[in-house]
């Protein structure tokens, strides 16, 4: 596995959240290909329970049908959970699945590309 070097100050922004009593939403911009999926997968990757990536010119069907396999990869299930209709009954699904385990200790849940869902 490849280590993180350097980039302290982008860690302790990213680790403080963890330690926060409060939800918190990070949003995390810059440049293309300056690693900072590499960056949210190293210093949370003991906490993430959930990654979705957007699809670069997908329509919503096909991003809809990423994020049923998204969160049947999340929950270790061999079923692929019912694509959902809309991205109302998405975060409904997500919810359902992460409620009982977002009550044992905090989370992340990281949403890459977020961008480029918007259908």
């Amino acid at each position: 596995m490849e280590k993180l070097i350097g980039r302290k100050d982008e860690i302790k922004l990213l680790s403080d959240p963890l330690h926060s009593s409060e939800a918190e939403l990070i949003a995390l911009f810059g440049r293309r290909r300056v690693g900072k999926p590499f960056l949210i997968r190293k210093v949370y990757e003991s906490n993430i329970l959930f990654e979705f990536s957007g699809v670069h010119e997908a329509g919503l069907s096909q991003q809809l049908q990423n994020f049923s396999l998204a969160l049947k990869k999340a929950s270790g299930s061999s079923i692929r959970p019912a694509v959902p209709s809309n991205w109302i009954e998405a975060f409904d699904y997500i919810q359902e699945f992460l409620a009982p385990k977002l009550a044992l200790r905090k989370s992340v849940i990281f949403f890459d590309e977020f961008l480029w869902i918007h259908t």
